[in-house]
């Protein structure tokens, strides 16, 4: 099995992740509005959860559009219209990039390590649950820079929809 498989497969698998976070949050924010609302007892522990998922679906969601090259920032050099420019200036995105993810990767990880043994306030969870999000978007990220290099699979890091127009 190629790398590129597995990195297929752990990509379809944190997306359903996603899905299953997005799902889970609104069911803690429907829970909520339906006890405060006709039960007029609030959970205390809804808010909470739902911010926590927030947290982590605003993460992987960061590496979905890197991984589809919807960042804003990032179509901003295909209005060069050189082929030439934009594979080259694709590149130097994606090494500034990965660079940046594997730098605050080690910084993510000393913080995911000192927050392990602070609990959060109402659930109690570990706070290096919450902070582990940045670390796995960042994983996320490197990987799909570093598989994307390795396989060939892309050519620059220009959006999919700009690079057929052009």
């Amino acid at each position: 099995m190629s790398v590129a498989r597995i990195w297929a497969f752990i990509e379809r698998l944190v997306l359903a992740a996603l899905v299953g976070l997005f799902a889970a949050m609104v069911v803690a924010c429907t829970a909520q509005v339906i006890w405060r609302y006709l039960f007029n007892d609030p959970l205390v522990w809804s808010e909470e959860l739902a911010r926590y998922l927030f947290i982590w679906i605003s993460y992987i969601s960061a590496w979905v559009a890197w991984k589809n090259r919807s960042h804003i920032a990032l179509d901003a050099v295909t209005y060069l219209n050189s082929p030439a420019m934009n594979a080259w200036t694709g590149r130097a995105v994606e090494v500034l990039v990965l660079g940046y993810c594997l730098y605050t990767l080690l910084a993510s990880f000393q913080i995911v390590g000192i927050t392990h043994s602070q609990p959060s306030a109402v659930l109690e969870l570990p706070m290096s649950i919450v902070y582990a999000g940045y670390s796995a978007m960042a994983l996320l990220i490197a990987g799909d820079i570093l598989i994307g290099w390795l396989s060939g699979a892309r050519g620059d890091a220009a959006p999919k929809a700009l690079a057929s127009e052009l």
